[in-house]
Order: structure tokens, then C-alpha cells, then sequence
């Protein structure tokens, strides 16, 4: 699909909704305090330094005016800031489709897309984007994989179809299976990790979960293979359940965390310094690889219209690739 049209340079700045942007409208609910110092730290996650010097005023209303350097917003303000494609991380080429059929579509997401607006990327999240590049503006992402976890992906067709594929995952139906490298000796006779999922409570990360105490029901992970490769371990995972983090959680709390994940880091300051600086350089001898060594390798499921017995894998290499030269001593 050909690029849209970009704005010629120096051209006015329309403040609306299209192709190159998007504009955030909320109310704010806080105690008063300077307008630019509080969007900074909702919007600054993964934007670089020139965007701090350019958003502001010039892309910011305020119950629908202006704004300036001295605006103070106060509770009950509705406030709109308008997020422009350009600034986006580029989007990476999507592969042709693992399945498609009459009703469903599966893609295999990249570890570097979203799978649903987040953050700097809106345009370049692989649902907005899957719209674009197959001409179908009602496909939506039936599930979810975490942004730097890479797989096959489900897309119904039609948005009056969701209802059916939804129940795969309400009736667990549907069988994930997924390839992790977490770092040390992982429990050889270990079948199963189950618990409850919550905030962490004393953590310098705000969205940080931990295990407690609880049983399958809360969540449940059943481990299928594991295969010793000293300092490292390769495993096979069902995550029967799919809570928020489920694997990353249920394995950094056994203290053998996925390689490569910056949030359950056992050191925080590892991504707190990624939010700094968003440079892998700083944090390589720590993380050792980019992005988290996590893969979805296979979806398994009756399909809810034709009744045939569907089974998507990845790509074949794509669990090599994302190891990169760690995958050789691996």
C-alpha cells in the first residue's frame, strides 16, 4: 500500500484528526500545577529530545484554546494534544499472513510494534496498521502479546464476528504454546506455575506485577520442556491462563527471569535507565539482547464457523532471529 501524502514542510499545522495524526483529548483530574511539566511526564515514554521542545504550545488546547508557557491546568480541564505520525518509530514491513480465511487473519507481530495503540505508537501499532496495508478498517486483533513478545497473532474480519473468536479464549479452547531463554538453572521437574497476579507493592516501577499466594484459578502456566544450556535455559510454555505479564511474572518470580526483559530485570535500574535514555548500547553487558527472548510458537483451536481444527506456527527462523548471536553459545 502506497505511503499517504505527507504535509509539504512549513505548511500550517491543522489541529485535527487524519492520516498523519491524532489528537488525545481527556480531562484532567490532578491538583493544579503547570500545563507543559505535567504532559511531559504523561507523553515524554519514548519520544526523543526534540520532541520536549516542540510539542508545546503549539499542539496543546485547553478547553479548547491556546495555551502558553504559563498555563496552569486545574481539575475538571479538558484538555487535547494532537500526536503526529512523523514522530512514530517507523514501522517494520508486515510479513503476508501465517492464515487467512473467510473470517479470520493471522499475523505474525513483530517484537517491535504494540498490538493495539500505546504510548508513541498509535499509526504504527500493528492493529492500526494491519487496517491500513489489507484495505479493512473492521479487522481488530482478537488477543494481545506483550510489545517486544513476537508470534502469531489472531484478527477477526468482521467486528460482528469477535464475539465467537473471544470464547476460544473464555472457554480455553484456544492452546498457546511459547518458547522462552531465562536466565539460570530452571527447576528440571517443574510442571506447572500458578498464583495471584498483582501490583507490585514496593517497586520503583509503577506497572510492575508480582506472584502471591493463590491458585490456578488466579493463574496457571504449565511448562512442557526445559532444556538446560548453562547460564542460560530454554523452555517450552502453555499459558493455560492470560493474565497481564503472566509469563514474565510466573518466571522472574522463580528468579530465572527472560532474557532481554528490561521490567523484570532483577536490578529495576536497568529499566528505569531504558525510560531514561531508550538506548539498548548502555544496557547490553545487563539485558544481552534488544528485545525480551519471548515467542509465541503456536496457536491450536477449532475454528468457531468452519469446525476445522486450526494450528498457526510462526515463522520458520524467527526464534533463531530474535536470539540473535546469543542463540550460537545458546
Amino acid at each position: 500500500m502506497p505511503p499517504a501524502e505527507q504535509p509539504s514542510p512549513g505548511a500550517p499545522l491543522p489541529f485535527a484528526d487524519g492520516p498523519h495524526s491524532k489528537i488525545f483529548r481527556f480531562t484532567y483530574q490532578g491538583p493544579p500545577r503547570p500545563l507543559r511539566g505535567y504532559l511531559l511526564e504523561r507523553y515524554a515514554y519514548g519520544r526523543d529530545a526534540r520532541w520536549r521542545t516542540s510539542f508545546y504550545p503549539r499542539r496543546i488546547r485547553r478547553n479548547g484554546a491556546a495555551v502558553d508557557e504559563h498555563t496552569v491546568v486545574a481539575p475538571g480541564d479538558r484538555l487535547a494534544y494532537l500526536h503526529l505520525r512523523e514522530e512514530e518509530p517507523p514501522p517494520p514491513t508486515l510479513a503476508p499472513p501465517l492464515y487467512e480465511d473467510p473470517w479470520l487473519l493471522v499475523l505474525h507481530k513483530p517484537d517491535s510494534l504494540p498490538v493495539n495503540p500505546s504510548g508513541v505508537y498509535y499509526f504504527s501499532s500493528l492493529a492500526l496498521l494491519a487496517r491500513e496495508v489489507f484495505g479493512n478498517a473492521e479487522l481488530t486483533p482478537v488477543h494481545r502479546l506483550d510489545l517486544e513478545t513476537c508470534g502469531p497473532l489472531l484478527f477477526a474480519k468482521r467486528k460482528g464476528d469477535l464475539p465467537a473468536f473471544h470464547k476460544l479464549f473464555q472457554h480455553k479452547t484456544i492452546r498457546k504454546s511459547y518458547r522462552a531463554l531465562v536466565h539460570g538453572d530452571f527447576p528440571p521437574n517443574l510442571r506447572e506455575i500458578s498464583g495471584k497476579i498483582v501490583p507490585h507493592p514496593s517497586s520503583r516501577i509503577a506497572t510492575k506485577l508480582r506472584l502471591e499466594n493463590g491458585g490456578p484459578e488466579h493463574s496457571l502456566t504449565r511448562i512442557h520442556h526445559v532444556r538446560h544450556c548453562p547460564p542460560f535455559s530454554h523452555l517450552e510454555l502453555e499459558p493455560v491462563t492470560g493474565k497481564t505479564n503472566q509469563l514474565r511474572v510466573h518466571l522472574a518470580n522463580l528468579g530465572t527471569p527472560i532474557v532481554g526483559d528490561k521490567k523484570y530485570h532483577p536490578d529495576e535500574g536497568v529499566f528505569l535507565d531504558w525510560l531514561a535514555h531508550r538506548d539498548f548500547a548502555r544496557l547490553k553487558a545487563q539485558l544481552l539482547l534488544p528485545r525480551q527472548a519471548l515467542q509465541c510458537q503456536a496457536l491450536e483451536f477449532p475454528h468457531p464457523f468452519s469446525g476445522e481444527q486450526i494450528r498457526v506456527e510462526a515463522p520458520p527462523g524467527s526464534w533463531q532471529a530474535k536470539l540473535g548471536e546469543l542463540g550460537e553459545g545458546a
